[in-house]
């Protein structure tokens, strides 16, 4: 009997030291859920005794959390259901720190409860990172909405450069008219006519835009590629730095119409040619500007643009909104340009010549009134 009281002692004494090593607070309570035992480390973070602790009950709880802790506690006991509740309890210096408390009952072979035992678990360390990092979320949140700003803004200042561009081309060489002496009022007045048109252009994209913020639809119709790509080039023409590069196209009339928004699809034929003859700059041979057309067994009329420039050094990176490989570019041109032939139901790709140069390629449906032989 003395050696078995010995061995119970002994065991008891290896149980407590367990508990009171475990790194966290412990805590029993009777069916009923009045304590029964708090561990030593509950107790010194509490900086009370035990009695004071069952007087107090549960004064050391955060007032915003008491209610909703004791509901959750109370409906454990009554249900026998797990015990499970995260919020903030005060510390012995008055610090309120959260905590995830959590409790199990413990059952005779019956099944009937003879006693509750559960930990709290100090994790203010771990909410307050994930209180960081919700506010890093939002902060980011927010630095998107700022670039998607800055990028429909770069896309607006974008579309509208063209015409604007051509018009002031056409009212420098309308003043330059009228200064000659005499004065040439049959080029003036050729020149404003070409203001008012290229005027009229600018309000007509102006309209696409605000049809983008009303989420409103492209204005769709059969074009033919040809005429497209006609007056794409000649818009280009009216830059005077851009004037003296040779542009060639090789497309038939004959090609089967496309279900597309004209003025769109121009600024992207706009912005494609000017990159490729900005793309020749830093080449040693004359710049070279090729357009070819033809039509795929997909039915789908594809227009390449080929320059004999520098080449691309990342054929699917130049897509992306901000990237750049101008010294003043903004690096919005082919992130819109895609943007604009994925909204027709197109592709747009580009890749590098065997020869030098590249090739930016634009497949288009073709229109579903036309079948293709």
């Amino acid at each position: 009997m003395k050696k078995t009281e010995t061995a119970l002692q002994m065991r008891e004494h290896e149980l407590l030291g367990i508990i009171e090593t475990i790194p966290a607070m412990l805590w029993s309570t009777s069916p009923a859920g009045e304590p029964t035992h708090l561990s030593q480390r509950f107790l010194e973070y509490r900086g009370t005794s035990f009695e004071e602790f069952v007087n107090r009950g549960w004064e050391g709880l955060h007032p915003d959390d008491r209610e909703e802790s004791a509901k959750a506690f109370f409906r454990a006991i009554e249900t026998g259901e797990s015990y499970n509740v995260i919020h903030r309890y005060r510390r012995a210096d008055g610090e309120y720190r959260w905590h995830h408390s959590m409790g199990e009952p413990l059952r005779d072979p019956h099944g009937k409860i003879i006693q509750w035992y559960g930990l709290s678990i100090d994790i203010d360390e771990r909410k307050r990172a994930e209180n960081h990092l919700r506010d890093t979320r939002n902060k980011l949140s927010t630095a998107s909405k700022i670039a998607t700003v800055a990028e429909l803004s770069a896309s607006i200042a974008h579309e509208l450069n063209q015409p604007l561009m051509a018009v002031l081309g056409n009212a420098q060489a309308a003043k330059r008219w009228l200064a000659a002496n005499p004065p040439d009022l049959i080029e003036t007045n050729a020149s404003i006519g070409r203001i008012l048109r290229d005027l009229r252009l600018a309000d007509e994209t102006m309209q696409r835009i605000r049809a983008l913020f009303r989420s409103g639809p492209y204005k769709k119709r059969d074009e033919s590629v040809l005429d497209i790509i006609r007056e794409s080039i000649r818009f280009v023409h009216e830059d005077p730095k851009k004037r003296q590069v040779q542009v060639d196209w090789s497309i038939e009339s004959s090609l089967p119409p496309i279900w597309v928004d004209r003025i769109q699809i121009q600024q992207l034929f706009i912005n494609l040619v000017s990159n490729a003859i900005e793309a020749t700059d830093g080449s040693a041979n004359a710049a070279r500007i090729l357009l070819k057309s033809f039509v795929t067994q997909e039915h789908e009329v594809v227009v390449q643009v080929i320059d004999n420039g520098t080449g691309l050094q990342d054929t699917e990176k130049i897509f992306d909104a901000f990237v750049t490989t101008k010294e003043k570019g903004m690096g919005i041109g082919l992130a819109v340009s895609r943007s604009i032939v994925e909204a027709h139901g197109g592709r747009l790709w580009a890749e590098n010549n065997p020869d030098g140069g590249a090739t930016f390629n634009v497949a288009l449906p073709v229109s579903s009134k036309r079948e293709v032989h």
